[in-house]
């Protein structure tokens, strides 16, 4: 019987390297402060997070998998762009899935599940959407507790390639509310989010999936009305 192949350590802490960069480069692309449709040049990358090229282009290929980064054959890596149409196109497919998964979740659900999404909604608002109420500082300890909301809502569906591909497509459409800077968005989420849990609580499908789909939809045209004004830009911010 052959042994296994020793793992070596460069390997080991090079899996780390590119580990830990692909978490600083998805956070900046979700966050906006690498820009849509702008080039991701290995040089420049290499300098800005202390990095060598063969885990950066590790990180930039886990990227380009989750459609946050595209890779042009001799041209190189640029972060995915986005429009109009596509964040339409994003929220009407989140909607379809949404309302399976929470129907499901709702008729399926146990203690657990009800006890995972009340904590879920109370962590998440115990953290401020912006930094110091500027909203072209996006905080970033929001973006975790929201995903995880989202995701409760859905927990005890039964499936979970729905929710893998729920939780793909939340990535996305947080890119488009941080990139959008969405001042409006903070001042009713809060209601929102509780409107939905509580009729999810109550088992009351048709009421939150009409809740949920409503916040998703009315993100969307404020989303789409910005980016028919033109996106701001992004805040200068970089990761620690």
């Amino acid at each position: 019987m052959l042994n296994p192949p020793p793992t070596l350590p460069e390997s080991t802490g090079q899996a780390t390297v590119a580990s830990q960069l692909y978490q600083r480069l998805r956070a900046d692309i979700l966050l906006g402060e690498l820009e849509p449709g702008s080039k991701l040049r290995l040089s420049a990358l290499a300098q800005q997070y202390d990095a060598g090229a063969i885990p950066l282009r590790e990180a930039l290929n886990r990227l380009s998998a989750e459609q946050l980064v595209s890779q042009h054959d001799r041209r190189g890596f640029y972060v995915c762009d986005i429009s109009q149409e596509d964040v339409i196109d994003l929220t009407q497919v989140r909607c379809w899935l949404y309302e399976g998964a929470l129907r499901a979740s709702i008729a399926q659900g146990g203690s657990e599940w009800e006890d995972e999404l009340v904590l879920s909604f109370y962590r998440l608002n115990e953290v401020s959407r912006y930094e110091n109420d500027d909203p072209l500082r996006v905080n970033r300890a929001w973006i975790e507790p929201h995903r995880r909301f989202h995701t409760a809502l859905i927990a005890a569906c039964g499936s979970k390639r729905t929710i893998s591909i729920s939780e793909n497509l939340f990535d996305q459409a947080e890119r488009y509310r941080n990139v959008a800077r969405l001042k409006e968005y903070k001042t009713s989420v809060h209601e929102e989010h509780r409107s939905i849990m509580e009729a999810a609580l109550r088992r009351d499908g048709d009421t939150a999936v009409r809740e949920l789909l409503g916040h998703l939809r009315a993100t969307c045209d404020t989303v789409v009305e910005t980016l028919k004004r033109g996106r701001p830009k992004a805040a200068q911010m970089r990761s620690a």
